[in-house]
C-alpha cells in the first residue's frame, strides 16, 4: 500500500516536466455484490469521490493513476432467500490503481485530433476496506470479532482489478469532461465479512453477546435465540466480492514548453 502510495505521488510529481499529462478530480456513486447482495441494490448506493494522473503516450494510449475513497453496503433485508440470516454491512473502501486506457478515436488536443471518443481501460490496483457490523443501531469493525471463526483475522487490504468504459470530451485544449462507469473484481471474499460456515456457536457467546449477534444475527429474528451450528453454510467462497462505481470527471491539461537553444 505505501509502496502504491509512492508511486502514485512520485508520477504526479512528474506534471511539472512532462507533455500530455493531465490531473483530474471525479465524483459518483458506488455499489457492490457478493454474498450479502446477489445482484445490486438501488437504495444501497453510496458517494465515491477521487483523483487521477493521466500520462497521454499518445493519441490511442493513455496511462492513469488514480486514488478512490468510496462506501459500499448491503442487508439480508434486500432479499426474502436471505432475510433469515439478517446479516448486515458496510464498508470503506480506499483504493489506488494504476490502468490502461484505450480510445476509440484519436483523441488529443491537435488540430487533426478528435475531441471525443468513446474509450475502454484495465488495470490493477490495490484497495484497503473495513466491514463493519449493525447491531443495536451501532456499527461494529467485524475483522474484531472473527465471525467465521477463522485462527487469524483476514487481510485488511486486497488486490483488485479495475475495468470499465467511458467518453471523454474535450471543450477547449485545457479541460475535458468524461463520464466513466467502472468495475472491480476484488481477490478477497471478505468485503462484506461473509465467506464459509458459521463457526462454533459457543464460542462466539463466550466472547460476548457482541460477538455472538454479529456472527450470527438471526437469532434475534428466533423466538428461541437458537443459533445456527456450527459448520452450516453462511456464505459461498466460491462466490468473490465486486463493487461497481459510475463517476464524472473535470480534468485539466498540462502542457510544458521546452526551450531551445539559439545560435547566432
Amino acid at each position: 500500500m505505501k509502496y502504491l502510495l509512492a508511486i502514485f505521488l512520485g508520477l504526479t510529481s512528474l506534471t511539472s516536466t512532462a507533455q500530455k499529462v493531465e490531473l483530474g478530480i471525479s465524483a459518483g456513486l458506488a455499489n457492490y455484490t457478493g454474498d450479502i447482495a446477489p445482484t445490486p441494490v438501488l437504495a444501497e448506493t453510496k458517494p465515491m469521490l477521487g483523483i487521477f494522473a493521466r500520462f497521454n503516450l499518445n493519441h490511442t494510449w493513455a496511462f492513469t493513476a488514480a486514488a478512490a475513497h468510496m462506501r459500499v453496503s448491503g442487508s439480508d433485508a434486500n432479499f426474502d432467500f436471505n432475510r433469515y440470516r439478517n446479516i448486515t454491512f458496510r464498508t470503506d473502501i480506499t483504493e489506488i490503481s494504476g490502468v490502461f486506457e484505450f480510445n476509440y478515436f484519436k483523441y488529443g488536443a491537435g488540430v487533426l485530433d478528435k475531441r471525443f471518443t468513446p474509450y475502454l481501460y484495465w488495470g490493477l490496483g490495490i484497495a484497503l476496506f473495513n466491514p463493519q457490523g449493525l447491531y443495536n443501531k451501532e456499527w461494529y469493525d467485524l475483522r474484531d470479532y472473527r465471525t467465521e471463526g477463522q485462527k487469524s483475522t483476514y487481510n485488511q487490504y486486497t488486490v483488485i482489478m479495475p475495468m470499465g468504459l467511458g467518453i471523454k470530451w474535450m471543450p477547449n485544449n485545457k479541460m475535458s469532461v468524461e463520464w466513466q462507469l467502472g468495475l472491480r473484481k476484488a481477490y478477497t471474499d471478505y468485503l462484506d465479512d461473509v465467506s464459509t460456515v458459521y463457526p462454533d456457536m459457543q464460542q462466539q457467546l463466550n466472547k460476548g453477546e457482541v460477538a455472538a449477534a454479529l456472527t450470527d444475527p438471526s437469532i434475534l429474528l428466533n423466538e428461541n435465540g437458537t443459533p445456527n451450528k456450527s459448520g452450516y453454510q453462511r456464505g459461498n467462497p466460491d462466490n468473490k466480492d465486486w463493487y461497481y462505481n459510475t463517476s464524472v470527471s473535470v480534468t485539466y491539461r498540462i502542457f510544458t514548453r521546452i526551450k531551445c537553444a539559439r545560435f547566432y
